[in-house]
């Protein structure tokens, strides 16, 4: 009897063990996390169900609260959904005032021609200065080289598209007003922070017609005012281009 009862014993605490385990299997499949890739509109939000935290390898594109993704500035990321499940998460722009410039700075001449598929390259274009008219809603794009190498990117938009500029900007940078002496000027990173910046944007009203956009690789030891000296600098440098 005593055999018997322990074989019986037994047998109930393997079907005990069977059963929790096929419960637990049941109970981990009734609300897999769905990692199909996501797409959103700069400033949207997107509920992940089944989720209960939410972090991104890159917060300045797109961050998660509890179970909802948020859009904050377009480019591309990752996001981890409870711990464990990724998800690719693509940001997109409400304005496409003009294509963004490439900002692949030290990349080389023949780099920017062969990418640079929007305005017609002007005749006027030197050993250092690719200049390109009509890029979308940029009257001119110009790409500055030091040692033939890509130093700075100056871009030239119409004062009737200020409110399409501003958002442009906004959905691609982190923009703060500022001061230098009486003019107020609008800067900014492509980053959460100084330390992950690569590029650094300056605009300002050149003429009552026209602003400009220039871009310059961030570098925390520079000054604002030393990218506004180069920014002062291009535009010199793009007088026959900015007169024609």
């Amino acid at each position: 009897m005593k055999k018997e009862f322990r074989y019986v014993a037994l047998m109930v605490m393997v079907l005990m063990v069977f059963g929790l385990v096929a419960c637990g299997s049941d109970s981990s499949g009734d609300d897999p996390i769905d990692t199909t890739p996501i797409s959103m509109i700069v400033g949207k939000d997107k509920v992940i169900q089944g989720a209960d935290t939410i972090s991104s390898l890159n917060r300045f594109v797109a961050y998660g609260n509890k179970n909802t993704v948020h859009g904050w500035h377009v480019g591309e990321t990752t996001v981890t959904v409870n711990g464990s499940s990724t998800i690719s998460v693509k940001v997109l722009p409400t304005s496409n005032l003009y294509n963004d410039p490439i900002c692949e700075w030290g990349c080389s001449m023949d780099y920017v021609k062969q990418n640079q598929k929007q305005g017609t390259l002007s005749s006027k274009s030197t050993n250092s200065i690719l200049a390109y008219e009509n890029a979308g809603g940029a009257s001119l794009l110009a790409y500055s080289f030091e040692s033939g190498k890509l130093s700075s990117v100056l871009a030239v938009v119409s004062s009737n598209h200020t409110s399409t500029l501003g958002t442009y900007l906004a959905e691609r940078f982190l923009m703060l007003p500022y001061y230098q002496g009486k003019d107020v000027l609008f800067g900014g990173i492509d980053a959460i922070d100084e330390v992950h910046a690569k590029t650094l944007v300056v605009t300002e009203l050149y003429n009552v017609s026209n602003w400009t956009v220039f871009y310059g690789p961030y570098k925390k030891s520079a000054t604002r005012s030393n990218k506004i000296d180069e920014k002062e600098k291009m535009i010199e440098i793009l007088h026959p281009f900015l007169t024609k």
